[in-house]
This record gives structure tokens, sequence and C-alpha cells, in this order.
């Protein structure tokens, strides 16, 4: 019963990817942030945060709409509305994703999971050095980048509007 009379203030909130837009509070998803942070200008220089953001955010959505977390269950194809989308929508879906999953190479995917789909920031705590905390944070946010520009190119090849 503490944390509900605890005040949380206005930089813990940002500090936790909330923000003030006109329409109300909006919570940013991992990537967002990292963009805000300006950590997605890593990587080829022909592209830039905005344009990695995108793909991601495809991505991401790819993903959603793919009803990964479903199994076997009979509204799997409802919608809000009670209409059924059709397997072959679903199907076409889950096949683009796995297509742009297989263009980003194998040692960049970690970290384009964590931060696209599982949507979590990445996190070194457990490192003693402060040093090698901020390296590790380099490294993951360049491979971030670099699987990023693998799946803009493999958009781009394939004419996919991201």
């Amino acid at each position: 019963m503490e944390n509900a009379s605890k005040y949380t203030n206005k930089q813990e909130l940002e500090a936790q990817g909330f923000i003030k837009t006109p329409r109300g509070i909006y919570k940013l998803n991992a990537l967002e942030q990292i963009y805000r942070n300006g950590r997605l200008e890593y990587g080829d220089k022909s592209f830039g945060g905005q344009d990695r953001l995108r793909a991601g955010m495809k991505l991401a959505s790819d993903f959603e709409k793919s009803h990964f977390s479903i199994v076997n269950s009979s509204w799997q194809n409802e919608k809000v509305d009670c209409k059924f989308q059709n397997n072959n929508d679903i199907n076409y879906i889950r096949s683009r994703y796995y297509t742009a999953v297989n263009s980003i190479p194998r040692e960049f995917w970690p970290a384009v999971r964590q931060i696209c789909i599982e949507n979590k920031i990445p996190d070194f705590k457990n490192i003693q050095s402060a040093r090698r905390r901020s390296e590790n944070l380099y490294l993951r946010y360049f491979d971030l980048c670099r699987g990023l520009d693998r799946l803009i190119e493999h958009y781009l090849s394939r004419k996919i509007q991201f």
C-alpha cells in the first residue's frame, strides 16, 4: 500500500518513457525511447534514425499482427468488431515477418529482438564498472542499428512500405 501513496515526479515518469502530448499522456516503447535518446544514429550513414525507427516499428507491427501468442484458439481469427480475419492474411503477414527476420544477420538478431519484439531496453546493471556498462550499451545499440540497416535494405528491395 506504500506505493499507492507515493508521489511520482516528472523526471521519474520521463525516465520510464512517458511523454505528454497534446492528446494526453503517452508511453513510448523501447525503440522510441532509444530513438529519442539519439541512439539510432549509429551504423550506415545512408540511413538515419527515423528510417531505423520506422523499420523497427514495421517489424514489431508484423510480429503483433502475426498472432504468435495465440495458440489454437477458436477466436484466433476474430477481430474486435466480431468479424473474422482470413487465415491467408495471417499467413501472408507471418511469411513477411519471417523473411524480414531472415534478412537480419544472426549476430545482430538478439539486439533487434530484445528491443523491437520484446520491448526491453538493454540493461547491464549487473556489471560493476560504469565504463564496461557504457561499452556494452554502445555495442548493443550499434548491433541494433546494423540489424535495422539490413532490415531497411530488405524492405527497400521488396518494395514494402515501412
